[in-house]
């Protein structure tokens, strides 16, 4: 290439010494017009190769960087948008919690005073025996306990129970005896300090006396069933 030149040089430097022999034999004006016009040629170049796809990749750029700010200030406002509305469920469920809490302390104030007013489970048996002895012309025939039964409770939003919280203890018990033995009987039972909830009552006769049977219940947070007595 470097011989390509030298030999290429003496020809290069004649055209430009004509040209610019040709150049300065014109009249200023004429000469004026050519550097203008050369300048504005370069210009156009210029503006072509470099200023035009330069402005064309700024302005592409400018773009996109205004769509990265826009997306990125719209999930900025998502995200706090979504913060608060997580706090105000945190709140709400806080409140809810707080409600259902003091329903089931409600609810175990309410009960624990109702058991109080109820025979215990485990003391039925000792109880009847009890009043019967107090009745001593009375007969015992029977006295047997059920199967407990656990007490279902209204379902209460956002709680689920793992075991139940209260069992049903129920006993039968059959006796023997005179009307008025069976009557002074029953109104013993009904006089106890606390209580046994009755569930049935049946009555007849047999040779002059008559047969009771009476079926009562009481609750208790005990599952395990009570001894059953034939």
């Amino acid at each position: 290439m470097t011989t390509a030149f030298k030999a290429w040089a003496p020809l290069i430097m004649t055209r430009w010494r004509q040209a610019r022999r040709k150049f300065d034999a014109r009249l200023p004006n004429e000469r004026r017009l050519l550097i203008c016009a050369a300048v504005a040629f370069l210009a156009f170049v210029m503006d072509a190769t470099v200023l035009t796809p330069s402005l064309k990749q700024f302005s592409a750029a400018n773009s996109r960087n205004k769509t990265a700010l826009h997306a990125r200030d719209a999930l900025q406002s998502a995200l706090q948008q979504r913060q608060q509305d997580m706090a105000l469920k945190e709140i709400e469920a806080a409140r809810e919690i707080q409600r259902i809490q003091e329903n089931i302390e409600r609810s175990k104030k309410a009960l624990a005073e109702h058991q109080s007013m109820l025979a215990p489970a485990r003391e039925m048996r000792t109880l009847m025996e009890g009043l019967l002895a107090q009745n001593g012309k009375l007969k015992l025939r029977s006295m047997r306990t059920m199967l407990p039964e656990e007490v279902k409770f209204k379902a209460v939003s956002g709680v689920a129970l793992s075991q139940a919280l209260l069992y049903r203890q129920s006993m039968e018990v059959t006796v023997e005896g005179s009307f008025i033995e069976a009557l002074t009987w029953l109104r013993s039972v009904e006089a106890m300090p606390r209580k046994l909830l009755w569930d049935s009552l049946s009555m007849r006769a047999k040779d002059g006396s008559v047969i009771l049977s009476l079926k009562v219940h009481t609750f208790s947070p005990d599952r395990e069933a009570l001894e059953i007595v034939p």
